[in-house]
């Protein structure tokens, strides 16, 4: 796992905590294992992540009404704000596309300029 996939990873589970609360988060890492998408796999499953949070959340009538849209919002927009770089999306994500984009964009730039040390990260 690389560090941009390491800060992700730390990034949901603090969003996600925040959020939803230190129990409700360990029920969602615990559903989400059994659908074979660990925290650690989330950075190479991120459509499985997004669907399952979807199943699990809700994203219509009877349950929380958007509530998986608005805590993905919120982890991208957490991240953005790690890496110092602006979130300006305006409306829904497409998640899994979004964070994708966002690490192709470091990936290309060279260590010297992209420079997140994943240990001091708060």
């Amino acid at each position: 796992m690389d560090e941009f996939d390491e800060l992700l990873v730390k990034v949901i589970d603090e969003t996600t905590k925040y959020c939803l609360g230190e129990v409700n988060a360990l029920i969602l890492y615990g559903y989400l294992a059994k659908k074979s998408c660990s925290m650690e796999e989330i950075p190479e499953k991120l459509e499985v992540f997004s669907t399952e949070l979807r199943s699990l959340l809700g994203f219509g009538r009877r349950q929380i009404y958007g509530a998986a849209s608005i805590l993905e919002e919120t982890i991208a927009h957490a991240l953005c704000l790690k890496l110092k770089v602006p979130y300006d999306e305006k409306g829904p994500i497409v998640f899994s596309d979004y964070i994708r984009r966002l690490k192709n964009t470091y990936c290309q730039e060279s260590k010297e300029d992209f420079c997140v040390n994943v240990e001091n990260v708060h």
